[in-house]
């Protein structure tokens, strides 16, 4: 037997096994969420006993789904949600709605009770959080169609958390008749209670952040950070909401501050190893010897879950006007089953609703189609780059459909044309802001490449109207032309400030000398290329005889002031 607590001695054999059973996952080119399953199998209690799945481990496992929905709240911003409300209210509630139903129809069908069938329906309608971010996180999809879609279904799941939690509690005292005034009034008071978060933290954060980092004191810094993001989980668990939804809305909040970064970098190492713990506790929930006898019942039950979730995924996703490819590789992404199931069938374990056997079946049956996940990504990938493969000559009508599927979800969005060294490296700024986008270029090779580096990039000419329509110039609020040649930057700038006047135009040039021509055709702001690389060469050297890093950067500032201001000068006249 095991305290309540857990000794030193568990908490090296939990890191200890981590350390070894990822890293040779890792090794074999095998997600380490399956290592840390396999982890928390062998020690926990259904293995060699080494560690118990205790109250203690499991707050801590829940810190890590805490700081997740956190970062996914500080990367997201209110612009963005706001862009994406379609699919969150829409895709989303249609994908939980469709799916407990048939859940609960095949469950009533399979001889249950109408509560165990409605438990287990809505149990099974949601998808992991954890594990999808983690899988888009390890490919680097967060930025794509499949991104996107992904994390409006997860985000509408994370809202139907509450009702849910009253739903069980109002089947375990038998009163079916009177379910939905409780669940209207607990989608009221979370509604009231996350409105009066968001108020209070517009009005304090960024005041309250400002005079922190005045103090110019990392520790304070992170042990505010700590503060605000274990608070609003405290105040809303205290108010029968999740800890994740307050993390989540005050990661909403602190998106809007200028100090995002550095509260990002803070966090980061802690949802990591929590997370890590997350996935452990999963992997010490499987019972090895129920899984061992019902190998064949459960593994159906896995696979058919999938199946329906991912076959009710894609078919909402190709209604929304998604592409077929990131339609298939999302459906398959979100077909597992929930850390949220597990919750549930534990918390019907008080009111045993659903017997203690079946019970067993269905914790082993999500955990499996948890492991599942990273193969069924895979499988999913590689679906939507077969369909999205150039290895034939596309017709141009087509491929003209192709640009305006892919930005059919998006608007505000940034346009690159060119994709060298500079529209790279503009096009990996974006991702890393979470900033939506869209390249074009003309040679195929490069479109090729980019595509298989899971860029958003097509082939066409920024000199087409089409092109330009194809991929939304009308919505975008940034077009950059970083294409080398010059006669057509200048034959783009003409045509999109007479076409799309409320784009900003920004254009790569060569020196200050055809600036003049490039604001009279229209354009907003113009880099010429030598210059900054003469500013910045100026500043290496600079740096390498002593001068500090804050007295280099208000020279080049001056610099930029002074010299760029001529140019615009000259354009007015």
């Amino acid at each position: 037997m095991f305290d309540d607590g857990i000794t030193l001695f568990q908490v090296i054999a939990l890191l200890s096994t981590a350390v070894l059973v990822v890293a040779l996952f890792l090794k074999l080119n095998i997600s380490p969420i399956l290592g840390y399953f396999v982890a928390g199998a062998v020690l926990g209690t259904h293995g060699f006993k080494i560690v118990e799945f205790s109250s203690p481990m499991e707050t801590f496992a829940e810190f890590g789904i805490v700081f997740l929905l956190f970062l996914i709240g500080l990367e997201l911003t209110l612009d963005r949600i706001m862009s994406m409300r379609l699919h969150v209210f829409g895709l989303g509630t249609l994908q939980v709605i469709i799916t407990a139903l048939l859940i609960i129809l095949i469950c009533r069908v399979f001889g249950n009770s109408s509560s165990a069938s409605i438990i287990i329906g809505c149990a099974f309608a949601l998808s992991s959080t954890a594990i999808v971010l983690q899988v888009l996180q390890e490919t680097g999809m967060e930025s794509n169609q499949v991104g996107r879609l992904s994390i409006a279904v997860l985000l509408m799941q994370d809202f139907t958390v509450v009702p849910l939690l009253v739903l069980v509690a109002l089947l375990g005292n038998n009163a079916p008749q009177n379910l939905l005034l409780p669940i209207a009034m607990s989608l009221i008071r979370a509604g009231l209670v996350l409105l009066l978060i968001f108020v209070a933290g517009r009005l304090l954060l960024r005041p309250f952040f400002k005079i922190i980092a005045s103090t110019k004191s990392s520790e304070l810094f992170i042990a505010t950070t700590l503060l605000i993001v274990l608070g609003a989980a405290y105040i809303t668990e205290k108010l029968e909401l999740s800890m994740a939804m307050g993390a989540f809305v005050a990661g909403l909040l602190l998106a809007e501050t200028e100090y995002r970064h550095e509260v990002e970098q803070v966090i980061f190492p802690f949802k990591s190893l929590l997370l890590g713990l997350f996935f452990m506790t999963v992997g010490m929930s499987i019972d090895l010897r129920t899984l061992a006898e019902n190998i064949g019942l459960i593994t159906g039950v896995a696979l058919a879950l999938m199946t329906l979730k991912a076959s009710i995924i894609i078919g909402l996703a190709k209604l929304f006007g998604f592409k077929t490819g990131p339609a298939i590789n999302a459906g398959l992404l979100l077909a597992q089953g929930s850390e949220f199931a597990l919750i549930l069938f534990k918390l019907d374990s008080s009111t045993a609703i659903l017997d203690a056997s079946l019970v067993n079946i269905l914790v082993s049956a999500v955990t499996m189609s948890m492991a599942f996940t990273p193969l069924f990504s895979s499988i999913g990938a590689m679906v939507a780059n077969k369909l999205e493969a150039p290895d034939r000559i596309v017709e141009e009508d087509e491929l003209i459909q192709l640009m305006r599927a892919s930005v059919a979800d998006i608007d505000n969005h940034v346009v690159i044309a060119g994709f060298g060294r500079v529209g790279r490296m503009v096009a990996r700024m974006l991702s890393e802001e979470r900033i939506n986008y869209i390249a074009i270029d003309v040679d195929s090779k490069i479109v090729e490449r980019a595509q298989d580096e899971g860029f958003p990039i097509f082939k066409g000419n920024i000199n087409k109207r089409t092109t330009l329509e194809a991929i939304a110039a009308d919505r975008a609020s940034t077009i950059v032309l970083s294409m080398q040649n010059g006669v057509t930057s200048k034959k783009a700038v003409a045509l999109i400030s007479q076409s799309f006047p409320h784009a900003t135009i920004v254009v790569r040039v060569s020196d200050f000398s055809d600036i003049k021509t490039y604001r009279k055709l229209g354009a907003h702001k113009l880099v010429p290329e030598t210059y900054e690389t003469g500013l910045q060469i100026g500043a290496e050297v600079l740096q390498s005889v002593g001068l500090g890093s804050f007295a280099i950067a208000s020279l080049k500032e001056r610099f930029r002031a002074c010299d760029y201001a001529i140019p615009k000068s000259i354009a007015k006249e």
